[in-house]
């Protein structure tokens, strides 16, 4: 979409959260910002500033402002020194309690801005206490949520209708509820309904908006999330090898997850004895000094010049839309779940912890276009069966295949000019734009909710 002029100087201040799974889809996000004509100035601290290249190589210094601030440290945290990002740890809460101490610092920043903000997009789970930062510089917050509505509405529930105010979580969706609005990366052909109950039941306003999905940033010679841990070029020369197209599968199951070594010993095992063609992205996590995630031995020469073994950071993009890749077994988070329907690959799911269970449940269970493989944190599948399901996965004739190539159309129609996403997203913009230097915070902040109280 080409830029309207229109929207030229409004202003948005953005806060992604230092997740890998949150901070990508929120580039995309302020990609689509950008196009449509705001000026934004995201927060980041110096540790991932590398996953804003991407970003900046497309957009004028003009229109994308960084705004680099020293990630808060305090001696109580368990958050380990010199750690930005939240990587093979469960640490949210404090990772959100830490971030609050940017407090300060933001309305310092924005009351000596030349052109401050009229309002603040911040991750989700950062709700809690921008809600306070945006009243108290009387804007809006509006909290992007890189959980689909399906999946948010049962969190929502649980937290809000079971849930005490000692609790972080109940502490993080209240702050999601009392957000000005809320931004989805989904389509309202796929989950509206969820949507509306989340207006209905909890939110009580009409401003939300389901803008997806993102389609992932195409930077300028730089990579996503930052350099891969093996070339690029060797990945996509290795996959050209192969000229049956749809015949390969790709395992990764993102940056937060880790396998035991009997879930890594079984998963090498069914890759070795389904036969098909793989790419295996392991995550890298030290313990002691020594590699956690290492294949057995002898498991990379057994397999070579049929699989491929990547340890780190992994391009999975580009993995995912090579003809050569037909299935992608997956921990079903809902970034990589999107990226696989976009990229035409077999889901082959294997949910694991918070919101992997509801989105397996609706790609698999209520709309049949992914196979759930196994599921848990801990499960360790049978080495036969999952080889079986590996090398039936790469089959033409799947009808899951066929599904989810029909949904992916329709998740295309909604991101086409005049779709449903496409015009959400111009709303959004559009009242950005109308509410510059006019419109103030209506929403009331629970007394609870404010800086220094946000984790019990």
């Amino acid at each position: 979409m080409a830029t309207n002029k229109k929207n030229n100087g409004v202003h948005v201040l953005t806060i992604p959260f230092p997740a890998g799974g949150h901070i990508l889809p929120h580039m995309d996000l302020i990609h689509q910002l950008l196009r449509r004509g705001l000026t934004v100035t995201i927060v980041v601290t110096p540790k991932n500033l590398h996953y804003l290249n991407p970003l900046l190589s497309l957009h004028s210094s003009t229109s994308v402002h960084t705004l680099v601030l020293p990630f808060p440290t305090c001696s109580a945290s368990p958050i380990p020194p010199g750690v930005e990002i939240m990587q093979d740890v469960s640490l949210a809460p404090h990772f959100v309690e830490s971030l609050s101490e940017l407090f300060d610092p933001l309305v310092k920043w924005f009351r000596t801005h030349p052109s401050p903000p009229v309002s603040v997009l911040s991750d989700m789970l950062l709700s809690s206490w921008v809600n306070s930062l945006a009243s108290s510089l009387n804007i809006q917050n509006l909290s992007f949520s890189v959980l689909n509505p399906s999946t948010l509405f049962p969190r929502m529930s649980r937290y809000l209708n079971y849930g005490s105010e000692d609790d972080s979580f109940t502490r993080i969706h209240m702050g999601i509820a009392t957000s000005w609005g809320l931004i989805f990366n989904s389509f309202t052909e796929l989950d509206g309904d969820k949507m509306h109950m989340i207006k209905d039941e909890f939110i009580h306003h009409d401003r939300l908006w389901s803008i997806g999905p993102l389609l992932p940033i195409k930077p300028n010679g730089t990579e996503r999330g930052g350099p891969g841990s093996m070339p690029q070029h060797q990945i996509i020369a290795w996959l050209d090898s192969f000229h049956v197209d749809k015949s390969a599968v790709y395992v990764g199951f993102g940056t937060q997850i880790s396998l035991s070594k009997r879930q890594m010993e079984t998963l090498a095992s069914a890759l070795e004895e389904s036969g098909v063609p793989f790419i295996w992205a392991i995550n890298i996590m030290e313990e002691d000094g020594r590699d956690r995630n290492n294949v057995s031995s002898g498991f990379e020469e057994r397999v070579r010049g049929k699989g491929l073994v990547i340890k780190g950071w992994t391009p999975q993009l580009v993995i995912l839309e090579h003809r050569a890749v037909g299935s992608y077994l997956t921990h079903c988070g809902w970034n990589s779940a999107l990226e696989g329907l976009l990229g035409e690959v077999l889901l082959l799911v294997w949910p694991m912890q918070v919101d992997h269970f509801d989105n397996a449940k609706l790609l698999a269970e209520e709309l049949g276009v992914s196979i759930r493989v196994c599921e848990g944190l801990n499960t360790v599948p049978d080495a036969t069966k999952l080889a079986r399901i590996l090398s039936h996965s790469v089959s033409v004739d799947q009808p899951e295949r066929a599904r989810a190539m029909k949904l992916k159309e329709t998740a295309l129609a909604a991101i086409q000019k005049g779709g449903s996403s496409d015009q959400a997203l111009d709303c959004l913009v559009q009242l950005s734009a109308l509410s510059a230097g006019t419109l103030i915070n209506k929403y009331k902040v629970p007394p609870w909710i404010y800086r220094g109280e946000l984790v019990g």
